[in-house]
């Protein structure tokens, strides 16, 4: 069984008495990271407030927070002039001085409900996040207008916020554990002398997500690396990314070849199914291409495999995609997709969807789909998108099980293609009468687009362009009620 962790939750324990209002908020923000955390991995926790541990009205209580594996201070005013605050304060200033100075950084965070500057009190503590549950213009403790509630988007991506904070602190030793029995492998492949920098930056990034990139420099040169090690490396990935600058700068092989252009072929051949080695279970992956935009082409060689890559990614499936811009978007649609592995892994992992929603889209707006994940995730929302999906071995069944599994779905309408559009609404509706033990919590087409005037309209389903998805009206009708 997994040991429980404690995270206390500090607040002046004297206007939950006197403001029925705020008191409302505070147990729901307890709910609410209750809720949250269970979508995460790792050792359970429990959150407990201050005013749990009164015991009776107007005590400043005894927090023993030796008991307690985290902190979260919540500040409304300057703790030198909240008696009732400064004195909690001081009792978890006495503990945190009596541990190591690493550690006293890695216990506490700061949550302001109001504009209120860093005072003496505060600045005693060497605190590794502050996060702001206001909006900018201000806070009226009484009045309740500008604390953040769990109506608005930004509520819910503070909430995670302190989620990840404590589970990147307080779960670090646990996480690599469990990261090393089922890790979220990505290769990312040689590159050109143009784009080494960006390489290393991509690297660094996803090592701080706890993703595992191959090949770890530390235990292989590239010179070591031949054809069977390279499809070994293949093999056990999850997604394969390669970067494709402007001078090929590389060694050539007997063939007149560079070696950037080797790997690259060999990698198409391993997408294609044409070679593997096939260790262990086999893995479902994806493969993505930065061209980056602008590109200066400085060498014959390069000219050759760039107009080679853009020919073959027209005849690539699912499993390829090509980015052309900046190396932001590059970065934006690896961590999207890596997003989207890990929360599909963690579900089927777990043999469970919480508060899911399948979005159910055609190839060609993948990325799109991407974004709209993206920002449903910012609720406590598992979303599980087509294209994880056909990676897998068996898509028939895992698209049946997900639709029969989930809370609700979205059908992102993209191009032009009515007869998909179809087959694709008649078959929802026929698994939601026939296969579903309770009702659709929503069914909804989505364009970017007005409503497609051309296409039949179904009563089951809604029909509403992407902008409005995130709009409070839909979060208030439909997804407030998966989440609270």
């Amino acid at each position: 069984m997994q040991e429980q962790e404690k995270i206390l939750i500090i607040h002046d324990t004297l206007y939950p008495e006197i403001n029925d209002s705020f008191k409302s908020w505070l147990i729901e923000f307890q709910h609410n990271l209750r809720s949250a955390v269970k979508r995460t991995t790792g050792n359970p926790k429990e959150f407990v407030l201050s005013l749990d541990l009164m015991e009776y009205a107007e005590q400043i209580p005894d927090l023993r927070p030796e008991e307690f594996d985290y902190y979260l201070i919540l500040i409304h005013d300057e703790v030198s002039r909240t008696d009732n605050l400064k004195r909690q304060f001081d009792q978890l200033l006495d503990y945190l001085r009596s541990l190591p100075r690493h550690l006293q950084t890695k216990k506490t965070t700061l949550i302001f409900l109001k504009e209120s500057p860093l005072d003496h009190e505060i600045l005693q503590i060497h605190i590794e996040k502050v996060i702001k549950f206001y909006s900018q213009k201000g806070f009226n403790l009484y009045k309740q207008t500008e604390l953040m509630n769990s109506s608005d988007k930004d509520y819910w991506v503070k909430i995670l916020d302190v989620i990840d904070l404590i589970s990147h602190q307080a779960e670090l030793k646990s996480r690599r554990r469990a990261v090393k029995k089922q890790p979220i492998i990505a290769y990312i492949g040689r590159t050109t002398p143009d784009l080494e920098g960006q390489r290393e930056i991509l690297t660094n990034e996803l090592n701080k997500l706890g993703i595992e990139i191959l090949p770890d420099s530390n235990e292989i040169k590239w010179t070591d690396i031949t054809e069977e090690v390279l499809i070994d490396l293949l093999d056990v990935s999850d997604l394969i990314i390669q970067l494709i600058g402007g001078k090929s700068g590389m060694a050539l092989d007997d063939s007149g070849k560079p070696d950037l252009e080797i790997e690259y072929d060999l990698i198409t051949r391993f997408m294609n199914g044409e070679v593997s080695r096939d260790i262990g279970k086999q893995k479902s992956r994806s493969r993505v291409i930065w061209l980056p935009e602008n590109i200066d082409i400085q060498d014959i060689f390069q000219e050759k495999l760039i107009e080679k890559i853009r020919k073959q990614i027209g005849y690539s499936g699912w499993d390829t995609e090509l980015i052309t811009g900046s190396f932001e978007q590059l970065k934006e649609f690896v961590m999207n997709v890596l997003k989207s592995r890990i929360a599909l892994k963690v579900s089927l992992a777990e043999h469970t969807l919480q508060n899911s929603i399948y979005l159910i889209h055609e190839k060609s707006v993948y990325q799109d789909a991407l974004d709209i994940a993206s920002q449903l995730r910012s609720y406590p929302i598992d979303v599980v998108l087509t294209h994880d999906l056909h990676l897998q071995e068996r898509f028939i069944r895992a698209h049946h099980e997900t639709l029969q599994n989930c809370d609700a779905v979205l059908v992102h309408y993209g191009l032009n293609n009515a007869q998909w559009y179809e087959s694709t609404i008649k078959e929802i509706i026929k698994i939601s009468k026939t296969q579903r033990k309770r009702p659709f919590a929503f069914q909804a087409v989505i364009s970017d687009k007005e409503p497609v005037l051309h296409l039949p309209k179904f009563d089951e389903f809604l029909y509403i362009k992407v902008s409005e998805l995130m709009g409070q009206d839909f979060f208030k009708k439909y997804l407030k009620k998966m989440i609270v």
